[in-house]
C-alpha cells in the first residue's frame, strides 16, 4: 500500500506508481488532467493509441482536476482546524503531516488513494471499477462492494464508511480466496 506522500507525489510531481503497478515516470497525474497533450496514452509498441484508450473530453478531465484540488484544500484546512486555506499544491503536500498530527492517517490515505485511482481511471491508465450489486459485504452485510478484475490482481472492496473489517478498522478488502468467498455470498433476488 502506498503512503500518502507517495500518492501525492504521483499526483503532483511524477507518476512512478508502486512495485506491483509501476508508473511511466512521466508528469504528475494532475498535470496530465490539466493539459490536453499529456492525456494521450501512447500504444505500448509505439504506434497509435488503440480505440477506447483515448482520453476523456477536456472539460471532463478538467472538472475532475478542479474537484480534487478543491477537496484537497478543504481537507487540509480541516486537518489544521483552520478557516484559512492555502493553495491546492501546498494543501496536497501538507496532507501527510496533517494526517499524522491529527491521528487521521487511515482516513486521509483512503481519500488520497481514491483521488489517485479516480485520476488513473479518467486518464484511461486503468479500467473502471464495477459494483457487485448482488454481493453482500462479509464484514458489514451491505450491498456496497465494488471490484476490479485486473489480470494481475483481481480484487474488491467495501465502500461503506461504517464498515470495519477486523482489527484494521477500515472497510473490508477482498483478494485471493477471500474474493471467491465474496462472490459466493450473493443476495437472492426476491
Amino acid at each position: 500500500m502506498m503512503s500518502i506522500d507517495d500518492l501525492v507525489r504521483d499526483l503532483l510531481d511524477q507518476y512512478r506508481g508502486d512495485d506491483e503497478h509501476p508508473g511511466d515516470g512521466g508528469p504528475g497525474l494532475l498535470d496530465r488532467l490539466d493539459h490536453l497533450p499529456l492525456r494521450t496514452r501512447p500504444a505500448p509498441d509505439g504506434g497509435h493509441a488503440p480505440p477506447g484508450s483515448r482520453p476523456p473530453t477536456s472539460l471532463e478531465a478538467l472538472s475532475w482536476s478542479q474537484r480534487i484540488k478543491a477537496e484537497a484544500v478543504r481537507l487540509d484546512a480541516g486537518l489544521r482546524n483552520s478557516e484559512h486555506t492555502q493553495s491546492w499544491y501546498r494543501a496536497l503536500k501538507a496532507l501527510e503531516p496533517g494526517a499524522q498530527n491529527t491521528d487521521r492517517e487511515p482516513e486521509v490515505r483512503r481519500t488520497v488513494a481514491r483521488w489517485h485511482g479516480t485520476v488513473l481511471t479518467v486518464l484511461g491508465l486503468r479500467g473502471p471499477s464495477v459494483h457487485f450489486r448482488h454481493a453482500l459485504c462479509l464484514a458489514c452485510g451491505e450491498r456496497t462492494v465494488y471490484g476490479r478484475a485486473d489480470d494481475d490482481r483481481p480484487r474488491a472492496w467495501c465502500v461503506n464508511d461504517a464498515c470495519t473489517d477486523g482489527d484494521s478498522g477500515s472497510p473490508a478488502r477482498y483478494e485471493g480466496d477471500r474474493l471467491y468467498l465474496l462472490t459466493e455470498n450473493r443476495v437472492s433476488r426476491s
